[in-house]
Formats: C-alpha cells, structure tokens, sequence
C-alpha cells in the first residue's frame, strides 16, 4: 500500500518555495503566496526559525532565506549573507542617529534594497522599502555600487543602461554627464543623492560594501531635505 503523503511537510515546502520566489516576504505575503493558511504559515515559519533555515529582519518583519537553506536548495541567492551580516549593525546605526539605514544589492541594473530600518527609525517618514528597485545613477546606493565596482563591471552596466528604454536610465546615455558623475562620487568617496523624482522629500548617502576588486552591495542612510 502506498503510503499517505504528509500535508504539513507539502506545506512546509510551498512556504519556503514561495519565500525562495520572492527573497523577501512577511507572512501574510507567503500566505497569499503559498496558498497556506496564515496561521499555518506562522507556524512553520518559527520551525524553520528555530532550525535556522530562515531569518527574520528586525526592521520590518520579512522574513529571508539563510545559508543553511543551501543544502535544500539551489534558489539561495549569495546577497541574502550580507542582509544577514548588515541586519544588526543597521540596527545600531538607527539607534545611533535615529535616521533610517538600508543595505542593497545589484540585479540585474538596479539596486534592490534587501534590508532597512526605516519601520522602526523615529526620522524616518517611508515605509515598506524592502525589494524596492532603484535606479544606478539616480540613486546614492547606484552611484555607489558603480564607482566602486571594478571598471569591467561598470563598462558592462553603463553600456546596458544606455542601451535601456527606462526613463530612469537616460542618464547614461549622455557619456559625459554618467563620467562626471561617477567620477565625482570616486572623489567624494561614498554616493550622494538631493532629492531626485523618486524621493524628491528626501537626499541620502551611501558607502559601497566592496569585495576584492568588486563591489558587494551598498549601504545608505536617507533623511529629509532641508
């Protein structure tokens, strides 16, 4: 006789299928997701909490795959280590400065934010940032990212993003101004941003997160215009 499945366990994947499909994700988005009822969800979330499989970002409540999830699967993306390793030190800064903090990454041409602390900073007046896209050179995480990774890397961008028909990326297509601003950020040292169309309330810097001749992510701190 064939023996029964087991529905919590066929739950339990689609919860982290559906977390491996999104990268980033609160519980009634997996639930939606999913198709598992909420609090079905909650409950295999601290399980998988508990086995260390998933971690839960103090600054919104989403939750992100973690590195032991490799051994399951191949979806685990190498940028979920540095949400994990910044995750805290975010955290302090907020405290610190009581500004809000993000860590993003590349994908493809745009930055994505993998973790904030704008949910629990006392200056911060945005929310639900995280998987929020930005633009390379509209962006002080951007401009970080591409005066700071290696010049292979950021021909190869800046050549993609002229080719692109995104209203944000028209910057690149005018070589002189994408040089003269990627140039000033080298000098500068860290990326700058005065408001602009996405967040025209707010200006923000950020540092780049370098690896070897790379760049791994970037880390910003926004706060309003004066």
């Amino acid at each position: 006789m064939q023996p029964k499945a087991s529905r919590s366990f066929a739950r339990g994947l689609a919860v982290l299928e559906a977390l491996n499909r999104l990268g980033s994700a609160t519980a009634l988005m997996l639930a939606n997701e999913s198709k598992v009822p909420r609090a079905t969800v909650y409950r295999l979330l601290q399980t998988l909490l508990d086995l260390g499989y998933v971690r839960r970002s103090p600054g919104d409540d989403r939750y992100q795959l973690r590195l032991k999830v490799r051994g399951l699967s191949e979806g685990f993306e190498d940028e979920h280590w540095i949400s994990a390793v910044a995750a805290p030190v975010l955290l302090d800064v907020t405290k610190s400065i009581s500004w809000p903090c993000d860590v993003s990454t590349l994908e493809g041409v745009r930055m994505i934010i993998r973790d904030t602390t704008h949910r629990v900073a006392p200056l911060s007046i945005d929310r639900n940032m995280v998987g929020r896209e930005m633009p390379l050179l509209g962006s002080s995480a951007g401009l970080a990212y591409i005066a700071f990774t290696s010049a292979a890397e950021r021909a190869t961008l800046l050549g993609l993003l002229a080719r692109s028909d995104d209203p944000a990326d028209a910057p690149a297509r005018d070589t002189a101004y994408a040089e003269r601003v990627i140039a000033a950020t080298q000098r500068l040292g860290y990326g700058l941003r005065q408001g602009g169309p996405i967040w025209p309330h707010s200006g923000a810097v950020a540092l780049p997160i370098t690896e070897g001749e790379g760049c791994s992510a970037a880390s910003a701190r926004s706060g309003w215009r004066g």
